[in-house]
């Protein structure tokens, strides 16, 4: 039996939205959580009983979805900008110890 699962076009018709949480376990969803509405239609010599058998893609994946992108970056940001006032109270707070022992700052 011939495969013809790639034999067919398709073109995009909006942009790059999240998925609703009872769609995340479906294919196009799985990935990275974001889909994109596409319009298909069958190439020439795909038998019309394989058509009929095997419907088109209403969705795909998004490939690099700006949103996702520009959540995560943020996100990272904010990551490091707790990192480091951690690390400045830590170093303030040893600092103010070690004066306190007597320790002098060179």
């Amino acid at each position: 039996m011939t495969d013809y699962s790639k034999e067919f076009t398709c073109v995009d018709q909006g942009a790059c939205i999240a998925c609703p949480s009872s769609e995340l376990t479906l294919a196009y969803c799985k990935l990275n959580g974001y889909k994109q509405e596409v319009a298909c239609e069958w190439n020439g010599g795909v038998p019309k009983e394989y058509q009929d058998a095997h419907p088109l893609p209403d969705y795909i994946t998004c490939q690099n979805p700006v949103e996702l992108n520009r959540r995560l970056f943020f996100r990272n940001q904010l990551i490091f900008i707790v990192f480091g006032v951690i690390a400045f109270a830590v170093y303030s707070w040893r600092r103010r110890k070690l004066r306190g022992n007597g320790y002098s700052t060179v």
